[in-house]
């Protein structure tokens, strides 16, 4: 196994805590409207922070004394963070899949899935694509699979299997768009167009 940096385990750990924002959606803000609110403040909230962090000195600081040994090089010198990408994503998932069971599952797969993907990636490296392994994928895909059924939704196997095998091949392939906004809103829309409009 090859170590896994602190500043990784740390992100994968917000990652996996990034799953409250869906098991909210199924258990407590059951509303669309709502949980979109809520999600909407959340995005404007960090997208705040983002800005403030380029132009306040104290809040500089306060990101390169406390997060810098997470963050990606590109967000060291100004770019989006990570964090702030997870509350745009979810945001349109839950504005844009409708019925809202494959918008939890999405986000679900998001949280569980990617992260699965990228720790044994980078611990179990085996069969490199891209900057990606294979391994990984897999991983990934058992994640959300195993995930995505434990959740009880009357989604059929079939449309899970489907959704993380969306999933994965987008956290596979190098996209333009950011995966925390790709991965839940395609793999959303995806089972939403498999598995019909029936609520």
């Amino acid at each position: 196994m090859i170590p896994i940096p602190r500043g990784e385990l740390a992100r994968k750990a917000i990652h996996i805590a990034s799953s409250v924002i869906p098991l909210s959606y199924l258990w407590i803000f059951q509303d669309q409207e709502t949980m979109a609110g809520i999600l909407l403040g959340f995005t404007i909230f960090s997208i705040f922070v983002e800005v403030a962090r380029m132009r306040s000195v104290w809040m500089s600081s306060f990101f390169e004394r406390w997060l810098k040994f997470m963050m990606r090089e590109d967000e060291a010198v100004g770019k989006i963070t990570g964090a702030t990408w997870v509350f745009v994503g979810a945001f349109l998932t839950v504005l844009l899949v409708i019925p809202k069971k494959y918008a939890i599952l999405g986000l679900i797969f998001l949280s569980v899935g990617d992260t699965m993907a990228a720790l044994v990636g980078m611990g179990f490296p085996m069969v490199r694509i891209g900057q990606k392994t294979l391994s990984g994928t897999l991983a990934g895909l058992a994640a959300c699979c195993i995930a995505g059924k434990a959740l009880g939704l009357d989604v059929s196997d079939f449309v899970i299997i489907s959704g993380a095998a969306v999933a994965m091949i987008v956290e596979l392939i190098p996209l333009p768009i950011n995966d925390n906004v790709s991965i839940p809103l395609s793999a959303g829309l995806a089972m939403a167009v498999i598995g019909g409009s029936a609520v």
